[in-house]
């Protein structure tokens, strides 16, 4: 199960965080694809898009929903999480990652979600080279590919996932007060610094939602994917505004949320 040492984490963002720092200055630039149908899946308002191109001779597609905090060289925190999943050679997979500073070099660590049906599983922690330039993040090592930053493009998303697999720390969630009807499910990284970025999905009173949660230096933060196959539910929510309390055989979450994770 989820390990109870709490440590802190973060992503850093391609969008200016602080003004006062030349280091989130960069404003990526979103390309128009030519596309055979029209453009329509984005990972919401709330997270960039991103398509994935092979720097190899693989056939496939993917996507990747990239939420970016305030990682820098010398901590802990990531500079940017991501969900993302697709297709190799017609081999379905679906992932959750995190980058973080080693000295000035970005490590990627990611683990498969499986056990819902994907035919790839593998586990990658910290054997992947992430690069962050401009409205391109290349990640080699490991991988092999690019992904471009997009405001939608043409992607039928996989089933929800219902279980993680062996790679996470898996936790059902219910509400802490017993008020609200719904379940959901959380997926948290093993791989990098403990306790830092996860995927969560689920209902409340019957709507449906999938979400991306990390850490920054204020504390916890999270954003919904919101599109076709994650739910409508479309909110966000700000470094911080999540507490964890950890308690026996899981995290009470409270603050912006009211969850008991188990």
């Amino acid at each position: 199960m989820f390990r109870l040492a709490m440590k802190s984490f973060t992503i850093g963002s391609l969008v200016a965080i602080s003004t006062a720092s030349s280091v989130f200055a960069q404003i990526p630039i979103i390309r128009d694809l030519d596309l055979v149908q029209a453009p329509n899946f984005s990972c919401g308002p709330h997270l960039r898009t991103y398509i994935v191109k092979p720097l190899d001779n693989r056939q496939g597609l993917g996507i990747r929903c990239v939420k970016f905090s305030e990682g820098k060289p010398g901590t802990s925190i990531p500079r940017l999480a991501w969900y993302g999943e697709g297709n190799w050679g017609g081999a379905t997979y679906r992932h959750v990652g995190q980058a973080i500073y080693r000295s000035s070099n970005l490590v990627g660590f990611a683990s498969d979600i499986y056990g819902n049906g994907e035919n790839i599983h593998n586990n990658f922690p910290g054997n992947l080279k992430v690069e962050v330039s401009g409205s391109t993040i290349r990640v080699t090592g490991a991988w092999n590919e690019e992904w471009h930053l997009v405001k939608a493009t043409s992607y039928k998303p996989l089933p929800r996932p219902k279980t993680c697999g062996g790679y996470f720390d898996e936790y059902r969630v219910s509400d802490l007060a017993g008020s609200r009807q719904g379940s959901g499910l959380r997926c948290v990284l093993r791989v990098g610094p403990n306790n830092t970025t996860w995927f969560g999905n689920g209902n409340w009173e019957g709507s449906t939602y999938s979400h991306i949660g990390t850490r920054s230096f204020n504390g916890y933060g999270a954003s919904d994917v919101c599109t076709q196959g994650f739910g409508p539910i479309c909110n966000t929510f700000g470094w911080g505004s999540l507490k964890f309390t950890s308690v026996p055989g899981g995290f009470n979450v409270t603050g912006a949320w009211s969850e008991k994770w188990r």
